[in-house]
């Protein structure tokens, strides 16, 4: 390790063990919400939206949702520099308890449509938040162990919100049901905004207002577009106005910030080729997953002929191993810097084995038990995926761009995931357009579906292989 490594501090907000503890409890508290308000809105929409007479507005709904939390991540970012990392948490998280208790007692659409995207916004602002502030908080060799809380909270808060949502709804219970993210939510604010300083920059911090109507109106342009395309026709005079707004409007938002005092999404961090790479490989490594979610039920369903309870259970080992795994790779990954990289190898090769292997199996024949594996090895690469992308990211950051940086990581993966559903769609739909109820089609739709998978995946090994592993061997060899 270099002099200048060895004088730097290796906690950037230093706390007592005690307060640190909470603060870290705090942000798996957070995350624990944010995964139970996911799998909450996507178990109780058609319920909630039923009540409403409205279930013709179950994918406008969906959308509204992911758009608000794409839009907010990079923004929360930036407003941490302004107002504090500490009030980044309190206040949006204020506001998301606040709209979801509210959603729970209104029984009309539009109230509906709007605090739905309050919520939505309002976590996005949030979301990255616990990463940045696990990156600030512990010594660079415990943060992958910290990011493995992080992602076994999201594991438990999907798997358990999910469960106990639908029970309490089937108990006629839909309010409660709609509460209950709220109680850990509340008591992560108050753990943070108790026992964590409230660091934020010095000086005067700015605004980039252009820059964040650029980023607006690029966002909704391009992602309604996308996900509305498949369904309204790719040649529809709508879709395609939204996507030359939204380009344009993509292309101003890269010159806007290129001459911004205080740039929203600082044009810098994108010469950093590192960093880069590692934002393309996060990217890859959620894109896979909406293939798992929606179309792995659809070949268990339609082409294996299995029950709608065994292709609802695909997940359950996949998620048991996401709820252990996490916190023991991150122990593994913080104990020598050339485990990043490996890690980012099993990430993506344990994505990509398991799409290539249903690509190919998928057929009226076979067995259900091969998803259940394949889903379950996704588990594996999930958990070091998550452990090794944001810490290896925010090492290559300097302390002023933390905020921002990590915030753009996971406004990557949550990208990926809102622009998977496009693709998906269209690889989907080019098999199936003729036939959509005939199984030989259905069946070509779910290959197409996990081949595009796998070949995207592919990339992101490539990637690892071929630029992540020298960079950070060479880097590994100049410090010491």
């Amino acid at each position: 390790m270099s002099k200048e490594q060895q004088a730097q501090p290796q906690v950037a907000i230093p706390l007592p063990k005690a307060k640190k503890n909470l603060v870290q409890i705090g942000c798996i508290c957070m995350m624990l919400s944010v995964a139970m308000y996911g799998l909450v809105f996507a178990t109780l929409t058609a319920p909630i939206l039923e009540k409403v007479d409205a279930m013709g507005y179950v994918g406008l709904f969906s959308i509204v949702g992911a758009i608000g939390v794409s839009i907010m991540t990079p923004i929360g970012g930036k407003l941490g520099d302004l107002i504090g990392r500490r009030n980044i948490v309190v206040i949006p998280g204020i506001i998301c308890a606040l709209a979801g208790f509210a959603f729970a007692f209104v029984r009309s659409l539009i109230p509906l449509m709007i605090l739905r995207l309050i919520v939505s916004l309002a976590q996005g602002a949030f979301t990255a938040a616990p990463y940045i502030i696990a990156g600030l908080i512990n010594e660079r060799k415990d943060v992958p162990k910290a990011m493995g809380m992080l992602a076994t909270a999201i594991a438990v808060g999907g798997f358990g919100g999910s469960i106990i949502a639908g029970i309490l709804t089937d108990m006629g219970l839909l309010t409660v049901a709609i509460l209950m993210p709220a109680v850990p939510l509340i008591l992560g604010i108050v753990l943070i905004g108790m026992n964590m300083p409230n660091q934020k920059r010095e000086g005067k911090v700015t605004i980039d207002v252009p820059g964040m109507i650029a980023l607006i109106v690029s966002l909704c342009g391009i992602l309604l577009a996308l996900n509305f395309g498949s369904s309204m026709g790719w040649t529809n005079p709508m879709i395609l106005a939204g996507l030359v707004i939204g380009i344009i409007a993509l292309i101003a938002l890269v010159k806007i910030e290129n001459k911004a005092a205080e740039p929203l999404i600082p044009m810098k961090l994108f010469k950093n080729k590192n960093y880069t790479v590692l934002l393309i490989v996060g990217f890859i490594c959620y894109f896979y997953q909406n293939a798992m979610n929606y179309y792995a039920p659809i070949g268990a369903m339609q082409v294996m002929g299995a029950s709608t309870s065994a292709a609802g259970a695909l997940q359950m080992p996949r998620t048991l191993i996401t709820i252990i795994l996490p916190t023991i790779a991150g122990a593994w990954v913080g104990k020598k810097a050339a485990n990043a990289w490996k890690a980012m190898v099993i990430g993506t090769s344990l994505a990509l084995i398991p799409m290539a292997v249903m690509a190919l199996v998928t057929n009226s024949g076979t067995s259900i038990m091969i998803y259940f594996v394949a889903l379950a090895v996704t588990g594996i690469a999930e958990s070091f995926r998550a452990v090794s992308i944001t810490p290896t990211a925010q090492a290559m950051l300097a302390p002023e761009d933390m905020g921002i940086g990590t915030s753009l990581v996971n406004f990557a993966n949550s990208l990926s995931g809102t622009i998977a559903v496009a693709v998906f769609a269209v690889a989907y739909n080019a098999s199936t357009s003729a036939d959509p109820t005939n199984v030989a089609l259905i069946q070509n739709g779910v290959k197409s579906v996990f081949w595009t998978a796998a070949v995207v995946t592919l990339i992101g090994l490539l990637l690892v292989i071929f630029i992540v592993k020298p960079e950070m061997s060479k880097k590994a060899a100049e410090s010491k």
